[in-house]
């Protein structure tokens, strides 16, 4: 506990009664919550008023102002306490005489203010004084203390001389005469062999504890005022670790010392604060958590704080190895965190019932939001969100040298994260956008390890107990908090992948049918057409379901959203076809699909015509029929015959003698031809494909770069996907950008693009006039952006606008919006890699075989034992398709069947079922040897 203080009407220690916002009198201490944050290094009572010092040297006041005791600059009394503001230089003691109050600043002077009829306030006057006021008459000495009796004041310099000035009717100053004094004394009663270490006014008598000087060492003889001045009747200093963390022989002592110092420093944010501020915002001005911070050059403020220091602190407190010393942390935070709820919404903190919403709104704010934001940007750095456990003893008095596994057995992430989501929640989206800005500073790896990954933890979690209401709650809140880092993330130039914010036990513990279907209807009933997730995002009072930010849902569960919102789709058209054609006298039976009629010798031809010029069609599901020699081909479309229609389908239209699109060595990728003399409605039927393709669940194997995913969900292409899909070019626009001599003069480039169209060379400006204006040193960014542009959007505009609008004929659900385009492009083409261990755990046995069944155990050492290119043919052969679909080959499904007993026959398949008739062959190298036969001479096309 901090310094206490008390007179004959009330008593008050560390924030402790009164200052409540009402004026009954209490019997038993109450917390003073308006003083919580601050950081209280000192109290101080008076006859019928209070003051408080901050560690930031700040003073508060209460109480009964009638002869200005206050130092407001009125007489009015006020029940809660009210910054000195008039007091602009920072205190480092206050105390309170009955009537009067008086600090010293830290360089040593004095001010005062109050009742002065006995000339207690020492300005030469018996006037009463409303604002703090210099004690001129001590201005060449440096006060180290100062106390205060009913009606007298005194002070002690760092030469160890006495002054008292006040009422001494009763011998108080120790002076001989009797009157009172208006201004300071000296005291001249003490042998001058006597060192006055500190001073004590009473009611109306006075004390002080003395030394002879001969006794003292040179290193004791410090102001009163100084690092030791904790052991004077001045104010303490701030808690601090350094003791604690230097102590090297006596573990136990070291963890007692650390356990009390960071009780007190993480328990308040003004304790907390000041600790870890960069010693540059300290330099640069008498910074407080009461003001407002100073703005840096962005439309953020600066955070000030020391984050090294912060880490650096965290993992020495790690290193203590002590989970009794931990505990105290995680309870001192949780306690702070209280406390900054209590400050950002007192409507909801009432304590103990006392305060009234129509108390709280009477007294103002005692901290800026933004310094509380601070608090939170430090604690989000928590190491303990994640949770520890340790692997060894945890009593003090055993050997530390034990170590931790982070987990959570101790319960500490898991109630820490609790409330920080449940705080982070509540503040205004303006001090989110700065909390996220802030969070951009931290370093790459430290920001995943201690901020994202913890709240990820506790996700999971969460998601483990779904159910009651309550829980839904602390879901969507912990989803909110991770909300703010991914928009962090988004910020960085470099940032963590999309997939260190997707949360696998969400995705599969949430039902995705109810999220999506609430979303939906939050949709339809706001008119809402911005895709969830983007810019700022929903409060989390508006946050009901998680599609409204769908960065924490995996690919897999977007996915599945998407083939339930096809299916929805589909079923209400064939509903709608099913009525339309009752009433034309047709069987709804003949209009339930899609049916396609494809000559394999005219597969594109044939497309075209048939998907073209059927528009209201295309949300039924697709049934392929091919035709060869004239005749329909036997078999019915279970799957198998769409994924080989779409796979014949896109061999033409990428075919580079169509002319459709150019084919990229270096990136081997397509990309729109913008000389191509083909007709719009050829790159609407390619857009119209992908759409098919993803609405039907097959997954082709396309080759597109990343940008034409995000230009078809409305991004903005830049000059980092131009390198990306183009390599060279953007190396050597980049080279001009690094250019180190006359661009102007060596490289003589204007703001035009030359290319060659069959034979013709044609010249296409960039910026009106640009075959004329050169490119220079001062212009050269500007140009590369311009020639970004137009490689990217303004050369294929007819084209990609055509391919954009067929796209979304068929594919633009509301689904669709949840998607990144990085994860779209998996949607569309699926995982290249390939892990056959998924394949085998989620392996399937028929017919007899089973996981442990010789011929099983021989098939998947043989299949293991395949190259890369090898796997790739045999799950070509198997399931129609090269690559994983987007939850990887363990939602394949492969169901492996007994064909027959042994024979010479090869292993067959149905790629419509993913299913493999495997004959049991009498020895793994037959095995192998058949197996390998049928692979190579299968035909597909990398689909699905």
């Amino acid at each position: 506990m901090l310094p206490v203080c008390c007179v004959h009407r009330h008593f008050f220690a560390n924030g402790t009664v009164t200052g409540q916002g009402d004026s009954f009198v209490a019997n038993v201490p109450r917390p003073l919550p308006t003083l919580a944050a601050l950081g209280i290094v000192q109290v101080a009572c008076g006859e019928s008023h209070n003051a408080a010092l901050t560690i930031y040297g700040r003073v508060f006041t209460w109480g009964r102002g009638k002869y200005g005791a206050l130092g407001l600059g009125t007489f009015d009394s006020s029940s809660w306490p009210q910054h000195v503001a008039a007091l602009q230089e920072p205190a480092c003691q206050v105390v309170c005489g009955g009537e009067h109050t008086m600090v010293i600043c830290r360089q040593g002077k004095v001010f005062s203010w109050g009742r002065g009829n006995c000339g207690q306030t020492g300005l030469g006057t018996t006037d009463t004084v409303i604002l703090p006021a210099r004690l001129e008459a001590l201005e060449d000495h440096c006060v180290t203390q100062i106390t205060a009796g009913l009606r007298h004041s005194m002070a002690l310099t760092d030469s160890r001389q006495l002054w008292a000035w006040g009422d001494n009717s009763e011998g108080q100053l120790g002076t001989p005469v009797p009157s009172p004094c208006l201004e300071p004394v000296q005291t001249h009663a003490f042998p001058a062999e006597a060192a006055i270490m500190y001073i004590v006014a009473g009611g109306e008598h006075s004390l002080a504890a003395v030394q002879n000087a001969g006794d003292l060492g040179a290193d004791e003889v410090q102001h009163v005022w100084s690092e030791c001045r904790g052991h004077s009747m001045a104010a303490m200093p701030g808690p601090s670790l350094a003791a604690g963390l230097a102590e090297q022989n006596d573990y136990p002592r070291k963890v007692s010392m650390l356990k009390r110092s960071a009780s007190d420093l993480f328990a308040c944010p003004g304790f907390m604060l000041h600790t870890f501020e960069t010693q540059s915002c300290i330099d640069s001005a008498p910074s407080s958590i009461e003001d407002p911070p100073t703005s840096s050059g962005s439309h953020h403020p600066a955070h000030g704080l020391d984050v090294a220091n912060i880490t650096e602190v965290y993992n020495a407190l790690l290193q203590v190895y002590s989970i009794e010393l931990l505990g105290v942390v995680c309870q001192a935070c949780k306690r702070q965190l209280d406390i900054i709820h209590s400050a950002l919404c007192p409507d909801e903190c009432q304590q103990n019932g006392l305060e009234s919403h129509a108390q709280q709104q009477r007294i103002p704010r005692m901290v800026e939001p933004y310094q509380l934001i601070r608090a939170l940007f430090i604690l989000l750095q928590n190491p303990l969100n994640e949770g520890v456990q340790t692997a060894g003893p945890t009593s003090v008095s055993q050997d530390p040298g034990i170590g931790y596994v982070f987990g959570d057995r101790t319960g500490m992430g898991v109630q820490l994260m609790g409330k920080l989501a449940f705080v982070t929640a509540r503040i205004e989206q303006a001090n989110k956008a700065c909390l996220a800005a802030w969070l951009r500073e931290l370093p790459l790896d430290q920001f995943a390890s201690r901020c994202v990954r913890p709240v990820q933890y506790y996700l999971g979690s969460l998601a483990q107990r779904q159910g009651s209401k309550q829980d839904r709650e602390d879901l969507m809140r912990a989803v909110h908090l991770l909300h703010i880092m991914y928009q962090s993330n988004e910020g960085r130039s470099t940032g963590l992948p999309p997939s260190e914010f997707y949360n696998n036990d969400v995705s599969q513990s949430a039902d995705l049918a109810q999220e999506y279907m609430i979303w939906r209807h939050l949709l339809e009933h706001r008119n809402e057409k911005s895709s969830p997730g983007r810019g700022a995002g929903p409060s989390q009072r508006e946050l009901v379901t998680l599609c409204q930010l769908p960065f924490v849902l995996s690919p897999e569960a977007k996915a599945r959203i998407m083939q339930g919102e096809a299916l929805l789709t589909k079923q209400h058209q064939v509903q709608a076809s099913a009525i339309q054609a009752l009433f034309q006298g047709v069987h709804p039976v003949m209009v339930q699909y899609l049916d396609v009629r494809i000559r394999r010798t005219h597969v594109l031809q044939d497309a075209m015509n048939q998907l073209m010029h059927r528009p209201g069609e295309l949300k039924k599901p697709l049934r392929v029929t091919f035709i060869s020699g004239g005749l329909d081909e036997e078999g019915l479309d279970e799957g198998g015959v769409t994924k080989e229609f779409f796979q014949l389908l896109i061999r033409e239209i990428f075919n580079e003698e169509f002319g459709m699109f150019k084919y990229m060595e270096h990136t081997r990728t397509f990309w729109f031809s913008h000389l191509s003399i083909e007709l719009e409605t050829e790159y609407r039927l390619v857009g119209s494909v992908l759409g098919l393709a993803i609405y039907n669940g097959v997954i082709l194997d396309l080759h597109f770069p990343p940008v034409v995913y995000k230009k078809l969900l409305n991004g903005k292409p830049n000059f980092q996907d131009l390198k990306k899909a183009m390599p060279d070019l953007g190396h050597g626009l980049q080279q001009l950008l690094d250019y180190p001599g006359d661009v102007e003069a060596d490289l003589a480039t204007t703001f035009s693009v030359e290319e060659d169209n069959f034979g013709e060379l044609q010249t296409h400006e960039l910026k009106p006039g640009g075959s004329k204006i050169a490119v220079t040193n001062s212009n050269r960014q500007e140009y590369v952006d311009l020639h970004t542009k137009w490689v990217l959007e303004d050369s294929i505009q007819t084209q990609f606008a055509a391919f954009d609008e067929g796209f979304y004929q068929v594919c633009g659900g509301l689904a669709l919006r949840l998607f990144q385009y990085e994860e779209l492009e998996l949607l569309v083409c699926g995982l290249p890699h390939l892990d056959f261990a998924e394949l085998k755990e989620a392996a399937q046995y028929d017919g007899g075989y089973h996981p442990q069944h010789p011929v099983i155990v021989q098939f998947w050492q043989v299949v293991m034992a395949l190259t890369f290119e090898q796997k790739k043919s045999f799950l070509r052969f198997c399931t129609g398709c090269d690559r994983a679909p987007v939850e990887g080959l363990s939602g394949l499904r492969l169901t492996i069947q007994r064909g027959s007993p042994d024979t010479d026959r090869l292993p067959t398949s149905h790629t419509c079922f993913n299913v493999l008739l495997l004959p049991e062959y009498s020895s793994k190298e037959k095995l192998r040897s058949r197996l390998m036969t049928a692979i190579e001479n299968a035909q597909g096309f990398g689909l699905q």
